[in-house]
């Protein structure tokens, strides 16, 4: 086969995994525009007959609810089943590697943590730049942070949204991805896990955790990066979160400080140790650059970047 039709295959092997995602976003959008219209319908049924509905889309009932979120997950898993079947679910997604150990989970939890200790400085070091320029992350902060205030958004955000991103990252892609080589599949998996957040600052921590998940499911299962995921929603910023908030501002933060800082030196001792066989564990999966470069010139994923990353300026400036 001939260079340019190596390239073609290549590229179209890669460019439907970009369409996908785009798909995926389009569904979510439409299911979160249905259940929002449904909800301000349901609470036009219950208003006053003053004919003031002014609080409709203001309502904390139609913001916090996720039912749009829940629906997508339910579509798709049918999707998938029924493009890939029951036996790809369960012989390729649900495949095991190898038995994981308390302490492999307990490492790579402490690695999640770590890196969002660091992300904590990056939002700080970002907070301090756009201040110069009379811009401020808070908006963006308040977005990517904080408990739930439904039943629905608990649902999605601490365990059916971690399990669905999994099985679609971890498993679809990353399977996809696998023949071209393991490093290849964790780390573009990563990327796109990272850039489907659209908020620049989850995007940088979201790849990196993206990287561990990818590594347990790779090396372990999609369960054991299941559990991580669940782990860090559920645990980390549910849990932690209501504790937290029912402190004082300055214990709470010394308390967070406390717990990820560390978490994140643990973290650091646990790459020092084992950086030899990290290095050994990086050159056995090589990346190819014809994969590479046809990864990210293929017209489905240049799209979806492209969308992304308007996605995350148009937050910024906002």
């Amino acid at each position: 086969m001939e260079e340019k039709q190596i390239n073609k295959w290549l590229r179209r092997r890669f460019s439907g995994i970009g369409w996908m995602l785009l798909g995926y976003l389009a569904l979510l959008n439409v299911m979160v525009l249905l259940s929002m219209s449904l909800a301000s319908l349901r609470q036009a049924a219950l208003a006053p007959k003053t004919g003031d509905y002014s609080l409709w889309v203001d309502s904390g009932a139609i913001q916090g609810d996720a039912w749009g979120y829940l629906l997508t997950i339910a579509v798709g898993f049918v999707v998938l089943l029924g493009w890939k079947g029951w036996d790809y679910f369960r012989e390729e997604i649900l495949a095991k590697e190898r038995p994981m150990t308390v302490g492999v989970f307990a490492g790579l939890a402490c690695l999640c943590m770590g890196a969002q200790f660091v992300n904590d400085l990056w939002v700080g070091l970002l907070e301090t730049i756009l201040n110069q320029f009379g811009h401020t992350v808070e908006p963006l902060l308040e977005m990517a942070t904080g408990t739930s205030d439904t039943v629905s958004m608990f649902l999605y955000s601490a365990l059916l949204g971690p399990i669905a991103e999994e099985v679609l990252f971890r498993g679809l892609i990353l399977r996809t991805l696998r023949p071209f080589g393991k490093r290849f599949a964790i780390v573009m998996s990563a990327v796109l896990f990272g850039m489907l957040h659209g908020n620049l600052l989850q995007t940088p921590c979201a790849i990196v955790i993206g990287l561990l998940f990818g590594y347990a499911a790779m090396e372990y299962s999609i369960l054991w990066s299941v559990a991580l995921h669940v782990f860090n929603n559920l645990v980390l910023a549910e849990l932690l979160g209501r504790v937290t908030g029912m402190l004082p501002e300055v214990l709470a933060s010394g308390m967070i400080l406390g717990i990820f800082g560390a978490a994140a030196l643990i973290g650091a001792v646990l790459l020092f140790r084992k950086r030899r066989e990290i290095g050994a564990y990086r050159q056995a999966g090589w990346m190819d650059r014809r994969c590479l470069k046809c990864f990210f010139t293929n017209s489905g994923i240049v799209i979806f970047l492209t969308c992304m990353a308007a996605s995350m300026a148009s937050l910024l400036l906002y």
